[in-house]
């Protein structure tokens, strides 16, 4: 899980090829030594493509946990953020309290059922969509997250009720659901370390339902 967060920290908040040299630098680790002359000199300087992947898997495969948000500390996040937030089983961040080692989960679990109180069964069925389209792998690779097209089939066909205009904004106020992509291709998310806390809260949420209704979970 460890490795599994820091990569998705990475691609979410480190994307050009210097923050992540400079990374790798700042963790002391000596593969980027080679790069050293090319990223002083070259302000323009990039990794190959199989190069890149070679420094995101030494940084994420040669730091502990301390030494490598304390890294991402020194590093400083981006002013523009698509995602502004991270929680995990082992990381956190928010934009206030910067880059952490911390299990936040709670805060989280508390947020989805808030949200869902306030959005019932039109919140569940848009983030219960959302969350099985990213299981089938209908993930757009260049933005991240599914398309409203999507989203709307998959409700339709949960038999669920598509969500509002204001449940889509409760849900963003909460932070657990996120436009992305572009103006021009928009998609919609759940940060991806989210999701199976997300689903976890949906499931009971849906059992309490149905306790409360006489009905048995299926």
């Amino acid at each position: 899980m460890s490795e599994k967060e820091k990569r998705i920290l990475m691609q979410r908040f480190f994307r050009s090829d210097r923050e992540i040299y400079n990374i790798g630098k700042i963790c002391g680790i000596d593969w980027f030594d080679k790069f050293e002359a090319k990223f002083t000199r070259d302000k323009y300087a990039y990794f190959a493509e199989d190069e890149k992947r070679e420094a995101i898997d030494w940084i994420i495969r040669s730091t502990s946990d301390e030494k490598f948000i304390e890294a991402l500390k020194r590093a400083g996040y981006p002013k523009y953020m698509e995602i502004d937030r991270f929680v995990g089983e082992r990381y956190y961040f928010e934009r206030n309290e910067g880059f952490k080692v911390a299990d936040r989960r709670d805060l989280l679990r508390n947020e989805v059922r808030r949200a869902l109180d306030e959005t019932g069964e039109r919140g569940y069925f848009a983030l219960k969509a959302i969350i099985e389209l990213y299981k089938e792998g209908r993930w757009d690779r260049a933005f991240g997250g599914a398309t409203w097209v999507d989203v709307f089939s998959k409700v339709r066909e949960l038999g669920g009720k598509y969500p509002s205009p204001r449940d889509v904004v409760i849900l963003k106020s909460y932070k657990i659901y996120y436009k992305t992509g572009s103006r021009r291709y928009p998609t919609h998310t759940i940060p991806e370390e989210m999701i199976p806390t997300v689903e976890t809260e949906l499931e009971k949420w849906k059992a309490n339902k149905l306790k409360s209704t006489g009905q048995d979970a299926k």
